[in-house]
């Protein structure tokens, strides 16, 4: 039990936090939320050889990590 309440708990911080090797959150995840029709202010934005997520509204930003 306690594995499973760790795994979440890493899930949520990492998700919230926007720490790269930890959210859940992939270019195709995005896509398909696109092809729900659902969240398609999250399309996944290309620009030359790069692709960029826009950030969810559950996001923090950096001043509001350290507040």
């Amino acid at each position: 039990m306690m594995h499973v309440e760790k795994n979440v708990y890493d899930s949520l911080i990492g998700t919230l936090l926007n720490i790269q090797r930890k959210i859940k959150d992939k270019v195709n995840d995005r896509l398909d939320l696109v092809e729900m029709k659902i969240q398609e202010d999250l399309t996944p934005m290309e620009v030359g050889k790069h692709t960029y997520l826009a950030p969810a509204c559950y996001t923090m930003s950096k001043q509001e990590k350290w507040v």
